[in-house]
């Protein structure tokens, strides 16, 4: 081993975090005083029939911004020159390995009545009174993620496994008939934050 070289390339990058999969931009869609969600298409093979906002995996060179409207193109139909970007948010952490960048933005409230969403991904499109989330604050789930060992497991972990339950926990609103939950969810109370921390 050549520690010369190997100083030399430490040296010459900057660190990143190891192991995220490839990753993700949404956008954040004000129509006004309204928050765009969708409901996922329920033949989708992840997540189906769940609330989300538009968006999806970035592609190689592309930003978060690039990423946000492309996919809110396709997904919607609505151009991305009928859309204001105001800016890009803190960008979150999914437990899955995955960053996720959330993208704000605005458009006029009348272009949702010509919105053509994709039926293959998208099962239909909803707002909600931003008011509804900054005056509603938001129920907690909670769950346990247990580890089970697999079959080639070797003994030395699987006996260990079980001493590591962990409780996670979770923020949630109720709208109508839709639960608004998980990295959705998430994102929308750092957009509280966000206009809270703004004066907006």
């Amino acid at each position: 081993m050549e520690l010369l070289k190997l100083k030399e390339y430490l040296t010459g990058r900057n660190p990143r975090p190891a192991e995220l999969r490839r990753p993700s931009a949404v956008l954040v869609l004000l129509a006004e005083d309204e928050l765009v969600l969708e409901v996922r298409a329920r033949s989708l093979r992840r997540q189906p029939g769940e609330i989300c906002l538009p968006g999806g995996g970035m592609e190689p060179e592309e930003t978060a911004v690039d990423c946000a409207l492309r996919e809110t193109e396709e997904e919607l139909g609505l151009p991305r020159q009928e859309i204001a970007v105001l800016g890009q948010m803190d960008y979150l952490l999914h437990s899955n390995g995955q960053t996720v960048y959330p993208v704000l933005a605005r458009c006029d409230k009348a272009l949702l009545s010509a919105l053509r969403p994709n039926d293959r991904e998208v099962e239909r499109v909803f707002t909600v009174p931003l008011d509804f989330f900054r005056q509603t604050a938001p129920c907690e789930y909670q769950y346990h993620q247990k580890s089970v060992p697999g079959d080639r497991t070797p003994p030395p972990i699987a006996e260990n496994l079980a001493s590591y339950p962990t409780l996670r926990r979770g923020p949630y609103w109720m709208w109508q008939d839709c639960c608004v939950w998980g990295l959705t969810a998430r994102i929308i109370g750092l957009l509280l934050e966000t206009l809270e921390a703004a004066g907006a």
